[in-house]
C-alpha cells in the first residue's frame, strides 16, 4: 500500500471546500435557518460518503485533533489534514468573496440573518460550540469509527446531527462546530473581531476532545483494538 498522503489530503481539501462553499453560500443567498441547516447537512452527508474510504472524512480540524489526541492518526499526518482542510475552506471563501459574498456566512454570536437568537457572551458561545461539537463527535464515533456501525450509515448520521445542531445553535453562535468552516470565510470578512477566533477554535476542539474521550470510556473494547 502506498504511503503517499496526497490522495487523503486532496479528499480533505475538496470536502471542506464543498462544506464551506455550500454552507456559507446558502447563507449568502438569503436562506432561512431551516434552509441553511439542510444545505450544511446534505453537503456534509454526501462528502462524508464520498471521501470516507479515502481519508476517513474528517472534514474538520477539531475532529482531526480529537483523533490525534487518541492516537487514531499520527501527528504529522494530522497536521497535514488540518492544513488541507484550511486550504479548502480558504479557497471556498475566496471564491465567494470574488463573486460578492465575501464574509457573508461567517459564524458569529447572534448574527444569523433573520433569526432572533439570544445574545450570548464569549464564555457562553464557547460552551455552546463545545456542546454542539461534542454531539457531532459522538455521532462520528458511533457511525464512522465504531466497527459495529451499519455499513454506509456515517454520512447520513453525520449530516443529520449537523442539521440538528444548526437548527438549535444557529441563532446563538452560527453553529460552526468546525474551525475551518469558520476560518474560510472569516478571513474575507471582519478579521478585526479577534474574539471570535477563541470561540470557534477553543469551543469545537474542546467538544471534539470530550466526545472522543467519552466514547472511548463507553466502548473500552473498541478503543483497545
Amino acid at each position: 500500500m502506498s504511503d503517499n498522503p496526497m490522495p487523503k489530503l486532496y479528499a480533505e481539501a475538496v470536502a471542506t471546500f464543498a462544506l464551506t462553499f455550500i454552507g456559507a453560500g446558502a447563507i449568502w443567498m438569503g436562506g432561512d435557518l431551516l434552509t441553511v441547516a439542510v444545505a450544511h447537512g446534505i453537503i456534509l452527508s454526501v462528502m462524508v460518503t464520498a471521501t470516507m474510504n479515502i481519508s476517513g472524512a474528517h472534514i474538520n480540524p477539531a475532529v482531526t485533533i480529537g483523533f490525534m489526541a487518541t492516537k487514531r492518526i499520527d501527528s504529522k499526518l494530522g497536521a497535514q489534514y488540518i492544513a488541507a482542510q484550511l486550504a479548502g475552506a480558504l479557497l471556498a471563501g475566496g471564491i465567494l468573496y470574488s463573486i460578492g459574498g465575501g464574509g457573508v456566512g461567517t459564524p458569529a454570536p447572534g448574527s444569523f440573518p433573520g433569526e432572533n437568537g439570544a445574545l450570548v457572551n464569549t464564555q457562553q458561545a464557547i460552551m455552546i460550540e463545545a456542546i454542539l461539537t461534542f454531539l457531532l463527535m459522538t455521532v462520528i464515533m458511533g457511525t464512522a469509527v465504531d466497527s459495529r456501525a451499519p455499513a454506509g450509515i456515517a454520512g447520513f448520521g453525520i449530516g443529520l446531527v449537523v442539521m440538528a445542531d444548526i437548527l438549535m445553535g444557529g441563532p446563538l453562535t452560527g453553529a460552526a462546530m468546525n474551525p475551518a468552516r469558520w476560518f474560510g470565510v472569516w478571513v474575507f470578512g471582519d478579521m478585526a473581531n479577534n474574539i471570535d477566533l477563541v470561540i470557534y477554535t477553543v469551543g469545537p476542539i474542546l467538544g471534539a476532545l470530550l466526545g472522543v474521550m467519552l466514547w472511548d470510556k463507553m466502548t473500552p473494547e473498541e478503543s483497545s483494538d
